[in-house]
């Protein structure tokens, strides 16, 4: 059926349809199926999908009495208001009722942990990929804390996992850490213990990945203070950096609770909250890398019931948790558009919140992972040929559970 296009005008067509559209056309035949899992021709979508794809929010909602129900959706921004895309349905199921936590995303990845099982998640193609067991963990190291952070490496088109780990020693966790690093090209992890700074990394801040860097939240020491700043880990060099805050909030002496990072509008920002005046501070990095090209953006001052800031859209869109007496569940999302300070309520019940722009892609489709990994939902893992190609065609079908409505037609 390609016979009658140029290769080239081929891929053109290709590389601007949609997640399904493209998933169906890999069902037509042998070449067209090699063609959409080639790892180049992912990488050209994604790129195309980036500049020209809909503004789109994963939220992860955490409800229940016992906090052990977890939706996940992605939410569109349209003419600055967000509405429901899609419901995500998670291919895992895990024990004992605990839901999983996100710790970061990258190019439509999602890095999930739990019980100390780490996953890659595509939700775009309802794939997930279980990485291979971890060197630290209790039984071989005793009590430790741990933080992720997931990326790419564009020159060589591969996804990297970095798991850093801090043991308990003398009565508290603290450097050096136990640092190892996967990479999804090899299937298999490496340790490098030995490139890791000698800061603490808040386990319990997210990572944000951007300009081709994991980055975190950490505490260095000066003496006898402590003191904030960002640590970054670098992709391709695999070089771990430091990014010092705004001098108003770096100290130990800062009046704020917290400061997370975060993603504004492809900057580095920073949420400072102040829990003494209710205020939420947002800084932007104008210049990557130049600590004196902190800008305070905006605040928010709460309003009544206003709990934290979540996360942005790509545009801007500040999404914000809040507590209404008149839901069930107590707790729903508010979305306030920064320029405007124009407020929106969404029907979101739970507790915990997750929020962070996303972008579909085609990432890990026709991944195959070998002896190192298992793959959940994953049809390219059921054979080659006649036999995936039907595999993939059911999928295709049954797609419905997340793909939008304009898309299932």
């Amino acid at each position: 059926m390609s016979g009658s296009l140029p290769h080239d005008v081929l891929i053109d067509v290709l590389t601007r349809l949609p997640i399904k559209t493209l998933i169906r056309c890999a069902c037509v035949c042998k070449s067209w199926y090699s063609l959409v899992t080639n790892p180049s021709f992912i990488t050209t979508h994604l790129n195309v999908s980036s500049n020209n794809s809909n503004d789109l929010v994963l939220i992860r909602s955490v409800y229940g009495d016992d906090a052990n129900q977890v939706n996940y959706s992605l939410l569109r921004c349209e003419n600055e208001v967000l509405c429901d895309y899609a419901k995500l349905e998670l291919p895992l199921k895990t024990d004992n009722n605990h839901y999983l936590r996100i710790m970061g995303s990258c190019n439509g990845l999602v890095c999930l942990s739990h019980d100390y099982v780490l996953y890659l998640w595509n939700p775009s193609i309802r794939k997930t990929i279980a990485l291979p067991p971890l060197r630290v963990n209790f039984q071989s190291h005793g009590a430790f804390v741990h933080t992720i952070g997931i990326g790419y490496n564009a020159q060589t088109d591969d996804y990297k996992v970095i798991r850093i780990v801090y043991l308990h020693k003398t009565n508290n966790f603290q450097p050096p850490a136990e640092i190892d690093i996967f990479s999804l090209s090899t299937g298999t992890w490496r340790n490098i213990s030995h490139l890791g700074p000698p800061h603490i990394i808040n386990q319990w801040a997210l990572p944000v990945y951007l300009n081709g860097a994991a980055h975190w939240i950490s505490y260095g020491k000066r003496g006898e203070n402590f003191f904030r700043l960002i640590v970054s880990f670098h992709m391709v060099d695999e070089i771990f950096g430091e990014i010092m805050l705004p001098g108003s909030i770096s100290g130990s002496n800062h009046s704020g609770l917290s400061v997370l990072v975060a993603k504004f509008q492809e900057s580095l920002s920073l949420i400072d909250c102040h829990w003494r005046n209710d205020t939420w501070c947002i800084w932007v990095m104008k210049e990557y890398g130049i600590s004196d090209s902190w800008t305070q953006l905006f605040n928010i001052h709460a309003s009544v019931g206003l709990r934290s800031v979540v996360g942005f859209t790509k545009k801007g869109e500040v999404v914000l948790r809040f507590y209404s007496s008149t839901e069930r569940k107590g707790e729903v999302l508010l979305s306030l558009y920064s320029n405007t300070e124009r407020k929106m309520y969404l029907s979101i019940s739970g507790t915990t919140f997750y929020a962070d722009a996303y972008t579909e892609s085609l990432v890990l489709f026709g991944t195959k992972f070998g002896n190192t990994g298992t793959c959940t939902d994953s049809p390219i893992l059921d054979g080659e040929g006649n036999g995936a190609r039907k595999s993939l065609k059911r999928r295709a079908n049954s797609a419905h559970s997340f793909m939008p409505k304009h898309l299932e037609s």
